[in-house]
């Protein structure tokens, strides 16, 4: 049997336990932002809340570097784009269609009271609604749609070899962030509407340039931990994507918090953070992915309603939380896992039996 079929193509890597705890932290970040600062902001409670949590921009930073790190170390593991995308697709796309065709009913829910039409729902069964000029039906699934695009991107540098030049690849497109960005900024009031902007704009938001640098962070980080290249440089390049980063976004995050992400997750991938072992903190990170797509609409009609009927917003908040996390842990343990197992255990077997590019070849000479 070659090596393009053997059987373990989609057997999970060994995992670094605190990476999956930093994701499990940010998913609960997401989880406190919506249901406390964005809620208070987009519908309002009754009554002061008494508290917030409006560092919701920190948890979406700390999963960009995560994801640059652990999907290059999932893809050049692996060496083989095909078995990467499928993996990928396999974790992410069943769960996420289910949520997508059930937030016709719950978008119906005060306080959200909106309806989705045709052309939006199938423009979200894409992944890439925004892309297609179409609003997510849950704002949170925004980011799902930068992470899809980034396979994309990290398959492409793969194959046209920019990986392994990597300063090369990702050095260009950390150029273009650089100078693509604030450039269409400062042109936005004047040229809005004209068609240059328009497509100009369009490519910014394929091309990711406005999170390459938190992408290529993780990269680099990965590199460090590997030993592949000069440390130095790495470390270099690190400094310099940060640097690209603050430039273009327009003072939205701390340099300082910045720093201290990139240091919690470089001692986390050296297993230097033991504290993040912690079984609770592993656990959500296995139902992390459906607490990320589950929380937010539901999450929100719950408030509202026990808010309405004259319950303390301390106590909607709460049981938003517990209803949240029950779910999550519902839909991944009987839904999401058994799917994922069949799909992996078809694609195995599909990719067991392929023949592989000299096999090919050979039948055809």
């Amino acid at each position: 049997m070659s090596a393009d079929s053997a059987p373990s193509v989609l057997k999970p890597h060994r995992r670094i336990l605190e990476l999956d705890a930093l994701r499990a932290l940010a998913a609960i970040n997401l989880v406190l932002f919506h249901f406390t600062h964005v809620y208070a902001d987009k519908f309002g409670f009754s009554s002061p809340l008494g508290f917030e949590w409006p560092f919701g921009a920190y948890g979406v930073e700390m999963f960009f570097i995560l994801s640059g790190f652990v999907n290059s170390m999932s893809l050049l593991r692996r060496g083989k784009p095909v078995d990467f995308v499928a993996a990928r697709l396999i974790r992410i796309i069943p769960i996420f269609l289910l949520v997508i065709i059930a937030n016709l009913w719950i978008l119906q829910l005060a306080p959200m009271n909106q309806p989705v039409s045709t052309a939006q729902f199938l423009a979200n069964m894409t992944l890439i609604p925004r892309v297609l000029g179409y609003e997510c039906v849950d704002p949170v699934m925004w980011t799902l749609q930068i992470e899809m695009m980034f396979y994309l991107s990290l398959v492409v540098l793969f194959k046209l070899g920019a990986l392994r030049r990597y300063f090369l690849g990702w050095g260009t497109l950390l150029a273009l962030s650089l100078v693509v960005c604030p450039s269409l900024d400062a042109m936005q009031s004047v040229h809005a509407d004209s068609g240059w902007f328009t497509a100009a704009t369009a490519m910014r938001r394929i091309m990711l340039l406005d999170f390459v640098p938190l992408f290529a962070i993780g990269f680099l980080l990965y590199m460090i931990k590997t030993n592949t290249g000069r440390k130095w440089q790495n470390i270099l390049g690190i400094i310099f994507a940060a640097g690209v980063f603050h430039s273009i976004d327009h003072g939205k995050h701390n340099p300082a918090a910045t720093a201290l992400i990139i240091g919690l997750v470089t001692m986390s991938a050296y297993g230097k953070v033991p504290m993040l072992r912690l079984k609770p903190l592993v656990y959500v990170s296995t139902i992390s992915y459906a607490l990320y797509l589950c929380h937010n609409n539901l999450g929100c009609a719950l408030i509202h309603r026990f808010d309405q009927s004259g319950i303390p917003p301390q106590i909607c908040f709460l049981i938003a939380i517990v209803f949240s996390f029950a779910l999550s842990i519902i839909i991944t343990n009987r839904i999401e896992q058994p799917i994922t197992t069949a799909l992996r255990n078809a694609w195995t077997r599909y990719r067991a039996g392929a023949p592989s590019n000299s096999e090919v070849s050979a039948a055809t000479t």
